[in-house]
C-alpha cells in the first residue's frame, strides 16, 4: 500500500517536471532546425548573383530608359502648356456671361424681395411697440387706481374714506368693491396685453434675424458671382490676346495631337526597354545558376519547416515523456 502511494507522487512529480523538459528540447529543436537548415550561404551566393546581374541591366538599358523618360516629361510639359492655351478657344463666352447675368438678375430679385420683408417686419415691430407701450400706460394706470382705492378704503370719513368701515359691493357715488374688482379686470387685461406684445416681439425679431442671416448669404453668392463674371471676362480677353500673336484653335488642337501621339510612342518604346531589360535579367539568373539555387532554398526552407512541425508529432511527445522519466529516475538513482 505504501509503495503503490509512493509510485502515485512520483509519477506526479515526473509529470509537473515535463513542461520544463519540453521547453529545453524545444529550444534545441530550433537551434537544431538552424543548423541543419541553414540557407545563409546560399542566400549569400544568391545575392551577390543578383548584384551582378541587376548592375549589368543597368548598364545596358538603364540609359536608354532614363533618355526616354525624359524626353517624355519635356513632352508632357508642352502638352499641359498647349492644353491650357486650348481651352480658352474651346469655350463659349456669351453664353457663360449671359448665363451668369441671369442668375445675377435672380439673386437681385431675391436679395430685393428679402429687404421688402425686411421693411414690412420692421412697420410691424414699429407697430407691436406701440401698442406694447399703450400696454404698459394702462397696466401703470389700472395699478395706480388699484393703489389709489385701497388707500382711500383706510382714510377717515371727513377725507372721504371709510374709516375701517365695511364697503358695500356696489355702490352709485361711494367707494365699492365693484370699483375695486373692475380696476384689477382692467389691470389683468392690461399686463395679457403686454405679455402678447412681447411675445409678437420675440417672434418678429426672430424672423428679423433671419432674414438678416439669409440676406448676408445672398449677397456673398453674389460676390462669388461677379468673380465668376469677371474671370470669364478676363479668359475671354486672354482669348483674344492669344489670337493677336497667332495662336488658333485649330493650330493648338493640331499641336496638341501630336505631342499626344509622341508621349504615346515613348511610353511604348519605355515598356519596351523595361520588358527587354527584365528578360534580360531573367535569362542571366538561369544562365548564372540564380534560378537553381532558388529552387535550393526553397526545398530547404521546405524541408525545414516538417523538421519543425516534427517536433509537435505526438509520437514525438511520446518519445520525449519516456526520454524524460527515465532522465528524471537517473537522476535520482531510482532503477
Amino acid at each position: 500500500m505504501f509503495d503503490r502511494i509512493k509510485n502515485f507522487f512520483r509519477e506526479v512529480r515526473i509529470d509537473l517536471d515535463f513542461p520544463r523538459y519540453e521547453r529545453q528540447q524545444r529550444d534545441e529543436h530550433e537551434r537544431q532546425t538552424q543548423r541543419r537548415f541553414s540557407t545563409e550561404q546560399l542566400n549569400i551566393e544568391k545575392g551577390k548573383l543578383l548584384k551582378t546581374i541587376e548592375s549589368e541591366a543597368g548598364s545596358k538599358f538603364n540609359a536608354s530608359i532614363h533618355e526616354k523618360e525624359n524626353n517624355k516629361k519635356q513632352y508632357e510639359e508642352a502638352a499641359r502648356e498647349t492644353e491650357y492655351l486650348l481651352s480658352f478657344f474651346l469655350r463659349h463666352y456669351k453664353e457663360e456671361l449671359n448665363d451668369l447675368y441671369a442668375e445675377k438678375e435672380i439673386l437681385f430679385s431675391k436679395k430685393k424681395g428679402l429687404h421688402d420683408d425686411l421693411s414690412e417686419i420692421k412697420g410691424s415691430l414699429s407697430e407691436v411697440f406701440d401698442e406694447k407701450s399703450s400696454a404698459y400706460s394702462e397696466l401703470n394706470h389700472y395699478k395706480d387706481r388699484i393703489d389709489s382705492w385701497y388707500a382711500r378704503s383706510d382714510r377717515t370719513p371727513w377725507l372721504f374714506g371709510n374709516a375701517g368701515k365695511r364697503l358695500p359691493k356696489h355702490s352709485l357715488f361711494g367707494q365699492s368693491f365693484g370699483d375695486l374688482e373692475s380696476y384689477k379686470y382692467h389691470r389683468d387685461s392690461a399686463y395679457k396685453d403686454v405679455q402678447a406684445a412681447r411675445s409678437k416681439i420675440g417672434d418678429l425679431k426672430e424672423d428679423q434675424h433671419e432674414l438678416h442671416r439669409v440676406i448676408g448669404h445672398v449677397k456673398e453668392e453674389i460676390g462669388d458671382l461677379f468673380e465668376k463674371i469677371n474671370q470669364v471676362k478676363k479668359d475671354r480677353s486672354k482669348m483674344y490676346e492669344l489670337k493677336k500673336t497667332g495662336h488658333q484653335r485649330k493650330e493648338l488642337q493640331k499641336k496638341l495631337d501630336e505631342l499626344r501621339n509622341i508621349i504615346s510612342s515613348l511610353t511604348g518604346e519605355i515598356e519596351n526597354v523595361l520588358q527587354s531589360k527584365h528578360e534580360f535579367i531573367n535569362q542571366e539568373k538561369h544562365r548564372r545558376g540564380v534560378v537553381e539555387l532558388e529552387a535550393k532554398i526553397r526545398k530547404i526552407e521546405a524541408e525545414r519547416e516538417q523538421f519543425l512541425k516534427s517536433f509537435d508529432s505526438e509520437e514525438s511527445r511520446q518519445n520525449r515523456k519516456r526520454a524524460h522519466r527515465e532522465i528524471w529516475l537517473k537522476h535520482r538513482g531510482v532503477a
